[in-house]
């Protein structure tokens, strides 16, 4: 963690920094183009370390060959395709190329940590996304109006029954809805009973048989036993997420700078013609 550079803008200029650092001794090593294969010890520890992690043992002498070998077959084999230019025009490899290039400057980021009081600003400023949604948790009886021509004095009667004690759960009729919710957002009720059912629980008392209410299926009588208002959660509650969510900001500034300054090294030419027969066809 770079815990000796406080400033942000500070970090991110090290990061960028280092990334074109990289980039340019990559490039001088292809620009040297030498032929020299070397294995390592390094290497041959990591090709000895995979063969282990897969077959739960190290590798014979043989065996520990065999994979120096196959490295080298490998290392020939793409330096020649390289050479022949196979890498080319394949999207597979231009998009795995790509992520790697993403994953260096998100690995180069992940090593940053923020003063305590940047993450409290990043906080307060996304609040919105931190807030915890109203819950409730109810029962529900469920009335078929397509079934109920007088869904309105049925469900006054089936009222009249929960008072006098009948059990709730034989009283209504069949259907996939949920008969008790716990602890559920309004999100989480509207997805299940329709748009805007939520709103109608805002009035309703607690613990007593209430309604019908109007679901997207029917009419509903509902009981509530538990409610939580909307509630904006303290720092300390979300510290975590919120460090994720501003590493994601803060990834994407920094993947976005590097692509525009390695931009700035090529010339970018862009077929007008092919542009204006796409713009034609999509506007018919």
């Amino acid at each position: 963690m770079l815990h000796w550079i406080k400033d942000p803008s500070a970090q991110f200029a090290l990061i960028g920094a280092l990334l074109f650092a990289i980039n340019s001794a990559f490039q001088g090593d292809q620009a040297a183009d030498t032929e020299d294969i070397i294995v390592s010890e390094a290497r041959i520890q990591h090709l000895a370390g995979i063969f282990e992690r897969g077959w739960q043992r190290p590798p014979e002498p043989a065996e520990l060959q065999g994979l120096i070998d196959d490295f080298v077959r490998e290392e020939v084999l793409y330096r020649e395709a390289v050479k022949m230019g196979l890498d080319r025009d394949d999207t597979v490899i231009r998009r795995r190329l790509r992520m790697k290039m993403e994953l260096l400057a998100r690995d180069l980021v992940n090593a940053i940590e923020p003063a305590e009081q940047v993450l409290r600003d990043y906080h307060q400023r996304h609040i919105q996304k931190y807030t915890q949604p109203a819950q409730y948790s109810f029962e529900q009886i469920f009335l078929n109006s397509d079934q109920r021509p007088q869904v309105a004095e049925d469900a006054r009667m089936v009222l009249t029954k929960l008072t006098a004690g009948g059990n709730p759960r034989k009283l209504g009729d069949n259907s996939l809805l949920q008969f008790e919710m716990e602890s559920a957002s309004v999100e989480r009720i509207d997805r299940q009973f329709g748009a805007d059912f939520s709103q109608q629980l805002l009035e309703l008392p607690d613990n007593e048989w209430s309604g019908p209410l109007t679901s997207a299926y029917g009419e509903h009588l509902v009981k509530i036993s538990a409610r939580q208002p909307r509630r904006e959660t303290e720092f300390s509650e979300v510290r975590a997420e919120v460090l994720r969510d501003w590493q994601q900001q803060e990834q994407n500034k920094i993947l976005q700078t590097q692509y525009e300054t390695l931009r700035d090294n090529y010339r970018i030419q862009i077929s007008a013609a092919s542009t204006t027969a796409m713009s034609s066809e999509a506007s018919r």
